[in-house]
């Protein structure tokens, strides 16, 4: 009897993927991205209100054998509803026969694959020197992106956090140092900018007004802007010397490119710098910023490397097709 394997939350965070294992899978998939070699179509969005959409997204590759769809829904309104802002789950189909193979906790794996998406930006974008990391936006991805960071930046030894609610800050700033790191919590997002490497992950929120100014961050800084730049004041984008984003096809698609605080043209993206491509950064007093909608791919490649290690330890529960 065929069977279809379910990962929830809890199995995936039980399978504990390193952050190299993630940030190798996914520079697989975008060097077979840079050849030709995958399909993968642009994220199609059906919005309902400020705040308030669904997406999906879709890819597929031929090595892993997968293609995958993640449906999202996201709703700004769901702290006050005790409710993740951001749900949705992936579906897995073999690449040749089209049989589902796997149904996996979307929230979970987009946390996953947003730090090694960041992480693999970093690797090239980012000082190998770099010491201190700033976080404007403290939630799940937050976490996921510390540890991802300071996988390929082990110089990393500073944290500061800085967040509208101040526990979230001091959540995570203990987090940190149960990692053994220093940190601080923040009132003032400029302290967080001051760092060598800034993460923002500001969620949606209906009536936000963009507050960081391009210009504070320092000479030779690397931002992961995950929240699509949404807090950034666009306009002075431009003043960084590398734009980088996931992928140029799709962040030139009209639907994305009006989500993004800054439209392109860009840079860079990770199929150019993996593949060589693209310039990485080329002085060490040069400012770079990921500036990414997310990308189908990425999710693929975590799927993938989530499957095969399911099938390692034998987790997940496995349903009747």
């Amino acid at each position: 009897m065929r069977k279809l394997l379910y990962l929830s939350s809890e199995d995936i965070a039980a399978l504990d993927i390193k952050p190299r294992a993630a940030r190798e899978a996914l520079a697989h998939a975008f060097r077979l991205h840079a050849e030709g070699r995958t399909h993968v179509q642009p994220k199609l969005t059906v919005p309902v209100g400020p705040g308030h959409f669904f997406q999906s997204l879709c890819a597929a590759m031929p090595d892993p054998p997968f293609a995958t769809t993640k449906w999202v829904g996201v709703a700004a309104g769901n702290n006050e509803r005790g409710l993740p802002n951001v749900n949705g789950l992936i579906v897995v189909s073999d690449f040749t026969t089209g049989v589902p193979v796997a149904v996996l906790d979307g929230t979970s794996l987009t946390v996953l694959r947003t730090a090694a998406m960041s992480a693999l930006a970093a690797s090239y974008l980012a000082r190998a020197d770099s010491s201190t990391i700033g976080f404007i936006g403290c939630g799940a991805q937050a976490c996921g992106h510390l540890a991802s960071l300071r996988d390929v930046l082990p110089g990393l030894s500073k944290v500061v956090c800085n967040s509208r609610r101040r526990s979230s800050a001091e959540k995570l700033a203990a987090f940190a140092r149960e990692s053994g790191l220093d940190a601080e919590v923040a009132d003032h997002p400029g302290e967080a900018l001051a760092c060598d490497v800034v993460v923002t992950t500001v969620p949606a929120q209906p009536g936000l007004e963009p507050f960081l100014d391009a210009s504070l961050p320092r000479p030779g800084c690397f931002v992961a802007a995950v929240d699509l730049g949404r807090p950034w004041r666009g306009e002075a984008l431009r003043t960084f010397d590398v734009l980088a984003t996931d992928d140029h096809a799709q962040a030139a698609d009209p639907a994305n490119r009006a989500k993004l605080r800054y439209p392109g043209p860009f840079d860079a993206d990770l199929a150019s710098l993996v593949a060589g491509t693209a310039a990485s950064r080329t002085d060490e007093k040069q400012r770079a910023m990921f500036l990414f909608p997310g990308f189908a791919l990425g999710d693929l490649a975590i799927a993938a490397e989530v499957i095969a290690e399911a099938g390692r330890t034998g987790r997940g529960l496995h349903l009747p097709l």
